[in-house]
């Protein structure tokens, strides 16, 4: 950087760090912050969902048969008391959280208040722009399947479809496909009756307000042997306004609703006006429609005819707004940004001319 002198840059760890996961995906979301974290050389504290504690026990059971030594990682079980001992224990120095954007803000909030980095993902209300002139049979088997994969459990299902002008043949095909959906094959159940009772609540409500419901899961026959499952079939509403609770609020259940606008610049303002902005998609076979909706979309990933638009490594995942409370994102080079303190070494050594120095 100068004569004689240099600068280098290493990634230090910061010590004891946190995750807490949701119950939706056990294993996956753990595993976008274990790897990373003690690769780095931190010791890693893992909560998970107190619905789906199982799967973390099989992570350590592996790491243990690794060589992983022990206490690198840990696991504590438990609800609301065990996160906010996380977020204020003076010897964790980082917390990642996956959940809700209610609980995202408060550990965000509490965890740096107590002088923690914090990175915490909330929830999403995904939208899929629709134009006519979309490849019908590959966007409506997009919209079915990011909408209605994991039972619409998931921060990416794209739960709102902007039909702009007339794409009915995509909608008709979208119906058709959906009569098709069997569960216990193509879709689980809903992780808890309270769930299952939240999720029928907003379809009922929706129908009220004047919905047409193309197809209603509400009385799904369950699959033989799983009678007591929190069963909620394939359930589609059309003609949904952009206020409506259905329209603006994660359902976090298999609810599609299709909203209605004449232009790309209404659909455009109906996404922007979420509150939310973890992902947005759009499907075209226009270079100029995509390129106008990944530029103007406010989200933090952008499908262009893919409904899931999941970035792989090393391409970071996180939202924007409402959806994430903290800077950088999760996984890829961010990952490792979060995880680590930057140190940085500037050295001059002046030239010596003694002789025993010399060595060449």
């Amino acid at each position: 950087v100068g004569a004689g002198i240099t600068c280098t840059m290493t990634q230090e760890p910061l010590g004891v760090v946190a995750g807490i996961t949701p119950f939706n995906f056990p294993a996956m979301v753990p595993l976008w912050m274990i790897p990373l974290a003690i690769t780095v050389g931190n010791c890693f504290i893992l909560k998970p969902s107190e619905q789906t504690p199982l799967s973390t026990f099989k992570i350590a059971e592996y790491l243990k048969e690794a060589g992983l030594p022990d206490g690198v990682f840990n696991i504590v079980n438990g609800a609301r008391e065990v996160v906010e001992g996380i977020c204020d224990h003076p010897d964790i120095k980082a917390v990642a959280f996956v959940g809700s954007s209610q609980v995202a803000k408060i550990v965000y909030s509490r965890s740096t208040a107590n002088g923690k980095r914090a990175l915490c993902f909330g929830g999403a209300k995904n939208h899929m722009i629709v134009v006519p002139d979309a490849d019908q049979d590959s966007t409506a088997k997009g919209l079915l399947a990011s909408s209605m994969g994991s039972a619409g459990q998931r921060c990416m299902a794209a739960s709102v479809a902007v039909a702009v002008a007339d794409v009915d043949p995509i909608i008709d095909q979208l119906v058709e496909e959906a009569r098709n959906y069997k569960p216990g094959v193509d879709m689980g159940t809903i992780v808890s009756k309270v769930a299952l009772e939240r999720i029928t609540g907003y379809i009922d409500e929706a129908e009220k307000m004047g919905a047409k419901i193309l197809i209603d899961g509400r009385n799904v026959t369950p699959p033989e042997g799983y009678e007591h499952g929190y069963w909620l079939g394939v359930t589609i509403l059309d003609g949904v306004d952009p206020n409506w609770p259905s329209a603006t609020d994660e359902i976090f259940g298999p609810v599609l609703s299709i909203i209605r606008t004449d232009t790309l610049e209404n659909a455009m303002k109906i996404e922007n006006e979420n509150q939310y902005g973890n992902a947005a998609a759009v499907f075209t076979t226009s270079g100029q429609v995509a390129k106008t909706i990944s530029e103007s979309a406010s989200a933090g990933m952008i499908g262009i005819n893919i409904g899931v638009p999941v970035p792989r490594e090393p391409y970071s995942f996180g939202g924007w707004n409402e959806s994430k409370y903290g800077h950088g994102d999760i996984t890829g080079r961010s990952g490792v940004d979060f995880w680590t303190n930057l140190k940085k070494i500037t050295a001059r050594w002046p030239e010596s001319t003694e002789a025993w120095k010399k060595y060449f």
